[in-house]
């Protein structure tokens, strides 16, 4: 999901170049928007400048540099946006690997591989599979598990993108 949010960003970014811009909403209709770089400020004081879109008179603002303006955090899980408190964890440590485990079982066991948690955010684990040999460790595999809904991803260690097991 992030890297959809950088790339809509980015998208945002080139498309400032350009005073208007043409959408296209999803029934077909052309619609006018005017992208602009603004200010945003809290109590007064200037807090970071953001890419915005204004239709038809009101402004369109991006919620993540809008929520760290104001000190709160924003998470994405599924359809639901969160600003300020987040969900609890539904998904412990210890579930985080099994899930990965019933994702790589064959390989796992045929390979005498090991898992741990090599990272842990807000909204997920990154978990570190590898052999673990007397002279080497060789790694198998970087995923990461949603704490929310339990998915399982895969990294893929070219491109650097997850993709759903």
């Amino acid at each position: 999901m992030k890297d959809k949010l950088k790339g809509l960003l980015i998208g945002l970014t080139i498309g400032s170049m350009v005073t208007g811009v043409t959408a296209f909403a999803a029934a077909g209709t052309n619609i006018q928007v005017l992208l602009k770089k603004i200010d945003l400020y809290v109590d007064g004081a200037k807090t970071k400048s953001a890419d915005a879109f204004i239709y038809r008179g009101t402004t369109y603002v991006p919620v993540r540099p809008l929520s760290e303006s104001i000190g709160k955090l924003v998470s994405l899980q599924d359809n639901k946006l969160y600003i300020g408190k987040q969900p609890a964890a539904a998904i412990s440590e210890e579930q985080a690997l099994i899930l990965v485990y019933q994702k790589i079982k064959k390989d796992a066991d045929k390979y005498h591989l090991h898992m741990m948690i090599d990272s842990a955010d807000d909204n997920e684990y990154s978990i570190h599979v590898f052999e673990n040999s007397p002279d080497h460790i060789a790694t198998y595999g970087w995923f990461s598990v949603n704490k929310t809904t339990g998915k399982v991803y895969k990294m893929d260690m070219i491109t650097g993108e997850n993709k759903e097991l």
